[in-house]
């Protein structure tokens, strides 16, 4: 009996590690560095959507790391969730002046109460493309103007127009968004204290789609999922951990299609959060490509721009007590706003504590441990 029970697990074992080897084979094989990734994804699309967690350091940085290549495939823009339309003049003059001009730069994204360096390197990126080649790249707003919220702008359509207004007819654009705003043929549900769907919500994504069919391609930046109880989501390693395991092993940045992967046919687990709704919900479903560059553990939060250089005047900080990044409260002294910004510097020290994915399980000690 010991040497069945013992031929067993090694059987189980033998075969969840032979999957595991096989998958990391398959991205050994098909995946691309990821901003080579981004670049083929233009041969067969004309809007490719970066769907982002916000604050991830390495997200922005590959972001700004392909803005310089996006004229190569025949790209000419690129549209940010986190840049303000209000700011679309200042943003062109920007890019394309003949010297680069930090004080401006931090501007825009002080207008979009966005003060995070890695963000603001995209547009140093386009400028820096466009003294090579003048013309070559635009970054395009897409942050709905201020007050959109009183005069009930619908904030995905908005983007969703700008972006089609700026492509025109033939254009192409690498879109970064917030990833619950780049769902193109997946619909995400608004799901009830018990845990019931009792509808879906139209974004972005889905706008682009439904005027662009099969030339919007959705990639995933990798991040946790949601998970759990309704009135309180926890998190979890999204696909069951599969992809850290697979890529974990390969231990470099990765880029790949879900269509003919090892990995599109994956279901969500029934307690994730996006699963809500649907009887199952493959990885396939979910999204187009895949974007994975270390296990969560090793995630850093974008660099926040000290206050002193965000706000150095007064007028600046008149700005930030308008459009404060961290609080919705008004009237804040500028000590107050002072108080706030060093709180949230040190929050972001511990940027897993502070997105609560510290108690996501350690992705490689996890892998021996998948069906």
């Amino acid at each position: 009996m010991y040497r069945i029970t013992a031929l067993i697990i090694f059987l189980c074992t033998s075969s969840a590690s032979s999957q595991t080897a096989e998958r990391e084979l398959w991205l050994k094989k098909h995946g691309q560095p990821p901003v080579e990734y981004i670049l083929s994804s233009f041969a067969d699309h004309r809007i490719v959507i970066a769907g982002e967690a916000h604050w991830i350091r390495h997200d922005a940085e590959l972001i700004a790391a392909t803005v310089p290549r996006l004229a190569s495939a025949g790209v000419g823009i690129v549209a940010v969730e986190t840049l303000s339309s209000d700011s679309q003049e200042r943003i062109d003059r920007l890019i394309s002046a003949d010297t680069w001009d930090e004080t401006e730069s931090i501007a825009v994204l002080r207008r979009a109460a966005w003060p995070y360096q890695q963000y603001g390197d995209i547009l140093r990126a386009a400028w820096e493309a466009n003294r090579k080649a003048p013309s070559s790249v635009r970054v395009l707003g897409l942050g709905p103007p201020l007050g959109w919220r009183e005069t009930r702008l619908d904030y995905d359509e908005f983007m969703a127009r700008r972006i089609l207004d700026a492509i025109g007819s033939d254009g192409r654009a690498l879109v970064y968004l917030g990833l619950h705003h780049a769902f193109t043929r997946y619909e995400q549900p608004t799901v009830l204290d018990n845990g019931r769907a009792d509808g879906f919500m139209d974004r972005a994504g889905n706008m682009l789609r439904r005027g662009l069919g099969d030339s919007v391609f959705l990639i995933v930046l990798h991040r946790p999922f949601w998970s759990g109880s309704p009135s309180r989501w926890g998190y979890a390693l999204p696909a069951n951990g599969y992809i850290d395991c697979a890529a974990g092993r390969l231990g470099r940045p990765i880029g790949f299609d879900l269509q003919g992967s090892p990995f599109g046919s994956i279901e969500m687990d029934r307690a994730v959060y996006y699963a809500h709704g649907y009887p199952s919900l493959r990885l396939i479903d979910f999204a187009d490509g895949w974007i994975w560059f270390t296990t969560i553990e090793n995630y850093r939060g974008a660099e926040l721009i000290p206050l002193s250089k965000f706000a150095p005047d007064a007028i600046a900080m008149d700005e930030v007590r308008a459009n404060n990044p961290f609080s919705n409260k008004t009237g804040l002294t500028d000590s107050e706003i002072e108080t706030l910004w060093s709180d949230t510097r040190e929050k972001m020290k511990d940027y897993l504590a502070m997105r609560r994915w510290s108690d996501l399980p350690q992705a490689m000690e996890h892998c021996p441990n998948l069906p």
